[in-house]
């Protein structure tokens, strides 16, 4: 979008802000109408505007509430302005699901250590789920979303489980990091060995390796990678070596909550490097808009960013 676009994007937020804060007046609706009128790209605009609004659902209602109850203004809550098609209501914010029924579970920004009944450690990542699955002999888990570190003790009966839909994960001692983005399961091994399989074939990894694994069972190659970066999530921080900026979105949700959205598939695909500090995703924003050619607009329980 060129710099007329992405002005005609943030006076459009700023209509939506102003016609949900509980404040406005039917004149303000009519103002709207006519603003939106002006040419196809206002028009455009404002639907891009109202998808943004609607993708919220009622969190975006509540949000609404909280504007009328504290008299919230635009520059309070949007710092820089760009609109983008999200997933819709509260499940796609993470609110809703079926992590909702796990066994044990993380909050935004949340970390969670616990030791199961078969010993085995787990370290749970922010917005994280799974639930255990000890009977007839078995032993594991269901990872239902986010990202979990088990350190698995030996165990003469059986060896230990991570599944996901169809993607099973096998290590009979050892330890391994599991993780669940962007619809692709990411397994790394870190001490040990582990299997991993899906309806298309098994594959085995060393310490030191990761893979990938889709939704229809496709694995990615298996790579060599730096075990340090790797764990740097479990003392609170992000090392990314020319990463996709994509999964770095991923990852700070996780800690900032509801959505962070990244409007074109060629800037979800740009690589990132750097040492990220999780206590404050917000700064890591602030620090990417200013370093490289985006713009990042942040309301509550959302953020989006856009090329410049």
């Amino acid at each position: 979008m060129n710099a007329t676009s992405s002005e005609l994007s943030d006076q459009a937020l700023d209509w939506i802000v102003r016609l949900h804060s509980g404040s406005a007046d039917p004149r303000d609706t009519q103002k709207w109408q006519a603003w939106r009128a002006i040419s196809p790209a206002h028009e455009a605009a404002a639907l891009e505007a109202e998808h943004l609004w609607n993708g919220l659902g009622t969190a975006g209602a509540s949000w609404g509430r909280e504007m009328r109850n504290r008299r919230m203004t635009r520059r309070s809550v949007l710092g820089g302005g760009a609109a983008v098609v999200v997933a819709g209501g509260m499940n796609g914010l993470g609110i809703l699901g079926t992590h909702l029924f796990a066994d044990y579970q993380t909050a935004t920004a949340e970390r969670q250590s616990f030791e199961l009944e078969d010993g085995t450690e787990v370290l749970l990542n922010a917005r994280t789920a799974l639930s255990g699955a000890f009977e007839n002999g078995e032993r594991g888990v269901s990872l239902t979303r986010g990202q979990a570190f088990f350190t698995i003790v030996q165990n003469n009966t059986a060896p230990f489980h991570v599944s996901e839909g169809k993607t099973t994960i096998t290590c009979a001692q050892g330890e391994i990091d599991v993780d669940l983005c962007n619809g692709r399961v990411g397994l790394i091994v870190h001490k040990g060995a582990a299997d991993v399989s899906s309806q298309t074939g098994t594959r085995h990894l060393a310490a030191g390796q990761h893979i990938q694994i889709t939704r229809e069972g496709r694995f990615s190659d298996i790579k060599t990678v730096d075990l340090t970066e790797a764990s740097a999530w479990r003392r609170g921080k992000l090392i990314f070596n020319r990463r996709p900026l994509g999964d770095l979105a991923v990852e700070l949700e996780r800690y900032r909550g509801g959505r962070i959205v990244v409007m074109e598939n060629e800037l979800a695909m740009m690589e990132i490097t750097g040492v990220f500090d999780l206590a404050d995703p917000d700064a890591i924003l602030d620090a990417l808009e200013a370093a490289l050619p985006v713009r990042i607009s942040k309301i509550p329980m959302l953020a989006v960013i856009r090329t410049t």
